[in-house]
């Protein structure tokens, strides 16, 4: 797998590396994910204290029912009680009209006077007898009336509490139904924001397997052209490449870029310039490692081969740019990518320090040349590639 894919297809990325963005996109991914997550744990609070309130609710009706039922019975109690207390009155009224011969003047004069003792405390007695039954009922049904004054009083001020508890259930009722629907709804968001962030990191890893591609499918093309060629004219070998040379030079298409005189060309190989970003370095955006070395370079710069070598592709790779790559003995694949002009062609062979293109830009804002190594189809620490010690350095 290939680090650094550069120069991307969609203009929204052209100026970063495909290894980076994709780092980027994953942590973008892992952010939303984590907001989802959040979400999800407050609607969960939310859906417990709609629960709650709903159970709250559920008790003040019951209280409610309960007041309710308790007045009536009250209200029963008080007609009740008044009925009683009619009665109590007509009896008291009967009882003092029948007592009230004996409060007339003859009759008050027999029991205020020196008469019968014994008859006036026989009318005496009778007196008290009629009149402390009514008494009694009198001084009964008034603490009656207190009693149902006071529970009154206090069913009224149950009544008031219940009522002003109702609205502030009300209002906290209110405000957490529109938190759980806005809730909803920012769920619902992240969702889809979720699917498309997803869809861009599927995106950019097809990029990256196309490249893996392309790479396998020149190497296998070239082991088999290799294996056809094999043992064959091994003594011509010397001659032959010369006439390639000589055959590349006259078919080698104009450059694209500046006039050869601008190019700055002082024989160093790969190039002349300075390492920016070595094998092996983390990317700045995270996990992912680098699988080449980027140098940079100001202006365009003769590119050479680091080996000599058959060019097995030469020619413009999606998200590369210009790319050249090179097969060389002992299974090794040289790489040059984001070339301003090519010169070489597939199938041509090269020795080491012959030029191949011309380097060109990498970022928007940074020109240079991307080089990698493989051994089979998997990049290695170039390093420990022979060749490359020897002309580049451990």
């Amino acid at each position: 797998m290939l680090a650094v894919l550069i120069a991307l297809a969609s203009p929204a990325l052209a100026e970063e590396a495909i290894e980076e963005r994709i780092e980027a996109q994953r942590e973008v991914i892992e952010s939303t994910e984590k907001e989802r997550v959040a979400a999800r744990e407050y609607l969960a609070e939310l859906q417990k204290r709609m629960a709650f309130l709903e159970e709250k609710a559920r008790e003040l009706d019951a209280e409610r029912s309960e007041l309710e039922s308790r007045q009536q019975t009250l209200d029963q109690r008080e007609a009740e009680l008044r009925e009683g207390l009619a009665q109590r009155r007509a009896e008291l009224e009967h009882r003092l009209q029948a007592a009230y011969p004996l409060t007339r003047g003859s009759v008050l004069q027999a029991l205020l006077g020196d008469g019968d003792a014994l008859q006036t405390d026989r009318d005496l007695h009778y007196l008290r007898a009629l009149i402390r039954p009514v008494q009694q009922a009198q001084r009964a049904l008034e603490a009656q009336r207190v009693k149902l004054a006071e529970n009154r009083k206090a069913i009224a001020a149950t009544d008031r509490e219940l009522r002003e508890a109702g609205a502030r259930l009300d209002g906290h009722y209110e405000d957490v139904g529109e938190n759980l629907a806005e809730q909803q709804q920012v769920l619902a968001s992240l969702g889809e924001t979720l699917d498309d962030q997803q869809q861009k990191l599927k995106n950019l890893l097809d990029r990256k397997q196309r490249l893996d591609r392309e790479v396998a499918a020149a190497q296998k093309a070239a082991e088999a052209a290799a294996k056809a060629e094999a043992e064959r004219r091994r003594a011509e070998r010397e001659q032959a490449e010369q006439q390639a040379r000589q055959e590349r030079q006259e078919r080698r298409p104009a450059p694209k870029e500046a006039p050869p005189a601008q190019v700055h060309d002082d024989g160093s190989i790969p190039i002349a310039g300075q390492i920016k970003r070595r094998f092996g370095e983390t990317l700045p955006q995270g996990r992912l490692r680098n699988d080449g070395v980027i140098f940079h370079v100001a202006g365009a710069s003769a590119v050479r081969a680091v080996d000599a070598g058959r060019v097995a592709f030469a020619g413009t790779l999606k998200g590369w740019g210009q790319l050249v790559m090179l097969r060389h003995d002992g299974d090794f694949l040289s790489l040059y990518a984001h070339c301003r002009s090519l010169d070489v062609a597939k199938g041509d062979r090269v020795a080491r320090g012959d030029r191949l293109c011309t380097s060109g830009i990498i970022d928007a804002d940074q020109e240079g040349l991307y080089v990698e190594v493989r051994r089979g189809n998997r990049p290695i620490d170039p390093g420990r590639w022979p060749a490359w010690r020897k002309v580049v350095g451990g």
